[in-house]
């Protein structure tokens, strides 16, 4: 092989990986959502507002009817301060798992993340600012991979998200 050749197909291989940099990009666009930590004041529980339904893309009353009360994520509601908890019903089988530090536009690998074969309780997870977070919700109405990223975390008060559904990792 000529050095020409050689030129050709290594510029190729790297046009093709700076194509595939987002390699976990879908056609799903990213969205956002913010969760307020758990509490009751007053004897008002702001439960509502501090789970999230990905699959109907937010959170508060209005999602509440929609979601039937079956969320997918839960903020502050752990003796672990800041942190996600992905078990909300009886039947749960849900998992997570903090990914690292990465932005939207960085290559990174997202690993498979069964559920768990019967219901259990998945530990709670810590929210880390810029931390992206892989979520397998699973239980008898939901299976579905959600990526989400903690853009803004305020201590001991609420989290900002950016996220998007996804595919289900392929197996390797």
């Amino acid at each position: 092989m000529n050095n020409h050749s050689t030129w050709v197909i290594l510029v190729t291989i790297i046009f093709a990986n700076v194509i595939l940099v987002p390699a976990q990009t879908s056609n799903e666009e990213i969205k956002t959502g913010k969760l307020l930590k758990r509490q009751k004041e007053n004897g008002v529980d702001n439960y509502a507002y501090a789970a999230y339904s990905f699959r109907f893309s937010g959170n508060g009353p209005e999602i509440q009817q929609l979601c039937h009360n079956n969320w997918e994520l839960l903020f502050g509601n752990s003796p672990l301060s800041d942190a996600f908890d992905v078990t909300m019903v009886t039947d749960d089988r849900s998992r997570i798992k903090d990914l690292g530090r990465y932005t939207w536009g960085e290559k990174f690998d997202i690993p498979r993340l069964p559920a768990y074969e019967e219901p259990e309780r998945e530990p709670s997870v810590k929210a880390i600012e810029g931390h992206m977070y892989l979520v397998h919700s699973r239980d008898a109405d939901t299976d579905l991979y959600t990526l989400f990223r903690v853009e803004h975390l305020m201590t001991g008060e609420s989290v900002e998200i950016s996220w998007k559904l996804i595919a289900p990792p392929q197996r390797r």
